[in-house]
């Protein structure tokens, strides 16, 4: 017998998958729907006011205007426009105001700075990094700046990159960028000089990787950084060039600039296995989004990664290959079966072995990286077992050190991190699923992190960010967190019929929009614990995953019961 919450979720799985095949690209791929971001359009701001002043005036000025209208009442902005305040946005923001148009910004600035020190300032983060960068940008606007940061080490790079790689991993453009900033105005002599040098040619090394030209990482955020680096080193002209370009050709009419330009590779992933758990796997429209997919892998190795050819990035063929990504496409192609041809699929899920940690573990660039922000990450490594789980690599000796890690590194209340999702849930229920998958549902450790997710439910029948550390957290669920946690918990065994499940889903189907989507919420990391995005397609494929699971559970129930009858 059919039940209204049963009907229900019939009736969102099919108008999601209505509406996500009707913008389908021809090829097979999604446009992914995000709004533009304070750091990208902050940054940008500043990099063409430094480098194409007179000819890109008017977009500086536009960005400036876009900047005011996002501000907080608090004085603060977050990582995009109404996000609550963060430090990292709010410095890079007052900066922008303050270097571009000092004159009729002033009450801005001086709020957006009462709210940081307020904070405690630069200096208060938790990443040194970051703070060291906010305090560049604070002396490059000519503002305070507590404390005298560090002096970069460029010369690390006259060394052989095995010695550097593990340390700078993806903050090897920031890095390089950061050093010139610092020594802007000042002279370079000596090994500095040398030391500059490799700098220079390490941005070429990598950019002549990336999609575009002058799109380091097809980030525009990171693309102003190393831009206003090159003008700070009066790099060539050229090279500058690039990078003005690019921001040129990816500012929007209303002068902001997304943060990510391109993040349709790893959108589509998570939508294409969202498709096929929800039971579109045969469609051939779903085949065409598997094929544009394929066409993304990398053909060619990313020596500064030490990255043999196999792996994803975010954007396209071409570009940092990055761990999670790659686990997410190969997840949506393994789906498919003897459906999808192996060729590829058996490359990838090589190039993601290859990749494993010495403990066990996977990251997200570099294997055995010292660098906080990129590994070993719990929601990586989750990750990473249920793709190699669902290849029918269940017995592959990396699937046992993988899941020894994970049990390993479980949090005293059953939680675990996620190094690029916001608060606990992403992680525990990443964790759960892959010990679920892995036959483990009843193990010890299995059952803290079921319970941790079980506490953590809120009363509207969703799971939220929790405790991030993060002033203004909103405490009400998010549809991404809790689609993480109820495809987890069936996945772990709980049946579709526990009051518990019924309510999340129940909240999912809730939160759907009149279009068939779902709103998305500031749940992916783009600086750790500093800065968020949001991303219209993860939040479409992880509904559709944990809809999916449930109806397979309910189905699952039903044959038991007919099989008992």
């Amino acid at each position: 017998m059919s039940s209204p919450v049963n009907d229900q979720v019939d009736g969102a799985v099919g108008r999601a998958a209505d509406a996500l095949f009707a913008v389908q690209r021809a090829e097979g791929s999604w446009p992914n729907r995000r709004p533009t971001a304070v750091l990208g359009t902050a940054g940008a701001a500043i990099a063409l006011h430094l480098a194409d002043r007179d000819r890109s005036a008017g977009l500086t000025a536009r960005a400036v205007h876009w900047l005011g209208e996002a501000q907080n009442p608090d004085g603060g902005w977050g990582g995009v426009a109404g996000a609550p305040s963060q430090v990292i946005p709010t410095v890079i923001a007052a900066s922008a105001l303050r270097i571009i148009a000092p004159e009729t910004t002033h009450d801005r600035v001086r709020r957006a700075l009462d709210l940081v020190h307020a904070d405690g300032g630069p200096t208060a983060l938790n990443d040194a990094g970051m703070a060291h960068m906010a305090s560049a940008f604070l002396t490059l606007a000519g503002l305070p700046a507590a404390g005298g940061a560090r002096r970069i080490p460029l010369e690390l790079l006259l060394l052989p990159a095995r010695l550097w790689r593990a340390r700078l991993s993806f903050r090897m453009a920031p890095f390089v960028a950061m050093a010139f900033m610092q020594s802007r105005g000042r002279p370079v002599r000596g090994p500095r000089r040398l030391a500059r040098r490799a700098g220079l040619r390490l941005l070429s090394r990598m950019e002549r990787q990336e999609n575009d030209p002058g799109g380091y990482g097809g980030d525009n955020w990171l693309v102003a950084v190393v831009c206003i680096g090159l003008v700070s080193a009066g790099a060539p002209q050229e090279m500058i060039a690039r990078t003005v370009d690019y921001l040129r050709a990816n500012v929007h009419p209303d002068g902001s600039w997304h943060i990510m330009q391109g993040l349709d590779v790893i959108g589509g992933a998570y939508v294409a296995r969202g498709l096929a758990d929800a039971g579109y796997t045969g469609d051939a429209r779903l085949a065409a989004a598997r094929r544009w997919l394929r066409g993304c892998q990398q053909s060619e190795a990313f020596p500064l990664y030490a990255s043999p050819p196999g792996g994803w990035g975010w954007e396209g063929p071409r570009g940092w290959p990055n761990i999670l990504d790659s686990a997410s496409v190969l997840a949506a192609l393994v789906v498919a079966g003897g459906e999808e041809p192996g060729e590829v699929t058996r490359l990838g899920l090589r190039w993601l072995v290859s990749r494993q940690d010495r403990s066990g573990s996977w990251g997200t660039f570099v294997p055995d990286t010292t660098l906080r922000n990129d590994g070993p990450c719990p929601y990586v490594t989750a990750a990473c077992l249920e793709t190699l789980i669902d290849s029918g690599a269940a017995g592959d000796p990396a699937v046992r050190r993988g899941l020894d890690w994970l049990l390993g590194r479980q949090r005293p209340d059953g939680t675990y991190e996620a190094l690029w999702y916001r608060g606990p849930v992403p992680g525990t229920a990443m964790a759960l699923a892959a010990f679920g998958r892995a036959g483990m549902a009843g193990h010890p450790g299995a059952r803290r992190a079921r319970d941790a997710l079980l506490r953590a439910q809120l009363p509207d029948g969703g799971w939220g960010p929790g405790d991030t550390g993060v002033p203004g957290d909103d405490p009400t669920g998010t549809v991404e967190e809790t689609a993480w946690a109820v495809r987890a918990l069936l996945v772990s065994g709980m049946p579709a019929d526990d009051p518990r499940i019924r309510r999340g889903v129940a909240f999912i189907v809730a939160a759907q929009r009149p279009d068939g989507l779902w709103p998305a919420a500031p749940v992916c990391m783009h600086i750790r614990d500093a800065a968020y995005y949001v991303d219209g397609l993860i939040v479409d494929g992880l509904s559709l995953r944990a809809l999916g699971a449930y109806r397979a559970a309910r189905h699952a129930a039903a044959v038991a019961g007919s099989e008992v009858s």
